[in-house]
Formats: C-alpha cells, structure tokens, sequence
C-alpha cells in the first residue's frame, strides 16, 4: 500500500473513531444538575438539624401545577389567623411569596423553627395588622421585632422581623426570629458557615424545586426517633421535587453508616416497592392504583454508602393520587 494510501487510511480510521466518540456524547443521559449557590444557608441558623426550602416561583410558571394546587387548596379550611391576616393584608402566598428557607431544631415533640420568605410585602399593612393583634415588639440590633400569639389550636407563638424590603425573617418564636436576625447580619453562625455542609446542602438541593435535608445526628422529627432500626443504618435523609412541564420528579437519598449498609437497604426498598405495588394493584379506587404505578416506576441506585431512589410523575398520574380530573401540561 502506498504511503499517501496509508495516510488516508488512518484519516478515515481516525475520523469514524471521532464520530463514534461524539455521538456517545451527544447521547449520554442527563447528569445531575450542577451545584448553585443557595442564598437561604447564610440565614438558616446552623443549630438547625433539618433545612428545607421551596421556590414557589417555579411552580407558578407550570400551569398545569398551579391548577391541581388549587383544587387542593380549595378542599382545606384555612386557619382563623390566616384568613385574617390575608383580609387585613391582602397578601396571597401563591402570587406574593417567591422561596423559603428554613431550619428545624430543638425538642423533636416541641421544635423550633427559623428561617426567611422572600417574596413581596405590604409591610406597612402587615405590621400595622401585627400592632392591632397585640403583638410584642422587640428591637434586634436596629431591627423592630414582632412576636404575636396564634389563635389556632394549639395556641403557641409567631415572631417575624422585615430584613428588607423582599425578605422576612420569621421564627416559632422570637428567639427563634432573632437567631435569623443574627445570621442575617453576620453575628451568629448559619448552616452556611459549614463549607463542607454547605456544598453537600448545594448538591442536595440543585434542580430541586422544594428539598429538605435531615441530619439525624442532630434533629429528628418524633416518628423517626421511634425507628431504632432505621436510625441503627441512615446518617442522613434527603428529599427533592423538581417542576418541569414533564411532571413531578421526586427523589430521595439516605446516607447509611457503611457500604454493606447501603446494599441491605438498596435491596429492601426494591422489595418493598415491588410488594406494595402488587398490593395497590388490587385496590378499587383510581389514588391507590396511582400510587402502585408509582412505586412500579421508581428506579433504585447505590453508589458508596449512599442509596437513592427517583421517579418521574406526570400530570395525569399527579392528577389520579389526588383524586382529580386528569390535568394538561402547558404547550412549551
């Protein structure tokens, strides 16, 4: 073979191996979103055992989500603080409030939460609803405080404090409000403060539109504490929704104490998701049908000593779990 052959033989290998390699590319699935910066961790305070937030601005840009809400919201009784409050306010949280950042720590039967709502406020008209409830007003470094006490059962306490003019502090109790008050200024350490808590906090939370994290060395909610065998395998339980036009994709992350942990656990949950399907499959009623074809869908990983498990609910399937009429994606 001559040599200007040879040549353009290994040009030819070398650009079938190119397009090989490209189209494996272009066609590999979908990575995890990548980690974002979450503005609410330099707020929560780092007491706090499980954080959470929600962006309720990306489920009103999915019409299809915003109309099961309210067929939801309309089947419940709002609270008589509640419907109060939105009369002297005017204050709607499905349109005015955007995310929440919170932090649950303290007592599991009694815990205490902290956290931020950004979102938009008739300040005014809400503090002066806050003055005409009685409310206790403190000052917080420069900051006025507001702590009201709630008519609903079991009576407790609220306290909140406006940061700016998009931001409100609020807490279970003032204590509590004034530990984000703090953490918003910069005097008291936040669940941010942590690189390596923040960065996993980031990851848990990319892509999702409503997460929450649990620590469990550090707070438990009283259902779990009752779980000693649970406890005995997971560190860490993590939980996220994401809003697409698609659907609802849910998922899940414990975090076990050691790989061979994380492989019993792996195996159990496939057990368990394939019996409670064959169970809700002989149900009659449409929910519980739904929710078999649910756990029918869920894929299960482990990686390490992690196990996770997501899956993908659409419209019409979100629609069946909360008994109503099948709903319609918007046209992208």
């Amino acid at each position: 073979m001559s040599r200007g052959r040879q040549v353009m033989v290994l040009v030819a290998a070398v650009a079938a191996v190119a397009a090989v390699l490209y189209w494996a590319w272009r066609s590999r699935p979908d990575g995890a979103p990548a980690a974002q910066p979450v503005p609410g961790l330099a707020w929560v305070p780092a007491e706090s055992g499980l954080v959470a937030g929600i962006n309720l601005a990306a489920a009103r840009g999915q019409p299809w989500l915003v109309a099961e809400l309210r067929e939801v919201a309309g089947a419940q009784t709002e609270t008589l603080d509640y419907r109060a409050f939105v009369e002297a306010t005017g204050f709607d949280y499905t349109r005015d409030l955007d995310r929440v950042w919170l932090g649950v720590y303290g007592a599991s039967e009694q815990p205490t939460v902290a956290g931020v709502a950004e979102g938009r406020f008739a300040r005014e008209k809400i503090l002066a609803h806050a003055r005409a409830q009685g409310a206790r007003v403190t000052l917080q470094e420069g900051i006025e405080l507001y702590e009201v006490q709630t008519r609903t059962q079991p009576a407790g306490n609220f306290a909140f404090a406006f940061l700016d003019a998009t931001h409100v502090a609020f807490g279970s109790d003032a204590r509590a409000a004034a530990r984000v008050v703090a953490c918003w200024q910069g005097r008291a350490a936040a669940v941010g403060t942590d690189p390596g808590r923040r960065g996993e906090l980031e990851r848990l939370a990319a892509g999702q539109s409503l997460w929450a994290v649990d620590d469990l060395a550090r707070w438990q909610p009283t259902f779990l504490r009752a779980q000693k065998d649970l406890q005995s395998v997971v560190t860490v339980l993590a939980v996220g929704v994401a809003v697409s036009g698609q659907g609802l994709t849910l998922e899940a992350e414990a975090r076990c104490r050691e790989p061979q942990l994380a492989r019993q656990l792996h195996d159990n949950l496939r057990i368990a998701a394939l019996a409670g399907r064959l169970a809700l499959a002989r149900q009659p009623d449409s929910a519980s049908r739904a929710a078999g074809e649910a756990l029918g869908n869920l894929t299960f990983t482990r990686e390490g000593d992690a196990v996770r498990v997501r899956v993908l609910l659409s419209p019409e399937l979100v629609a069946r779990l909360l008994g109503s009429p099948a709903a319609t994606p918007a046209r992208p």
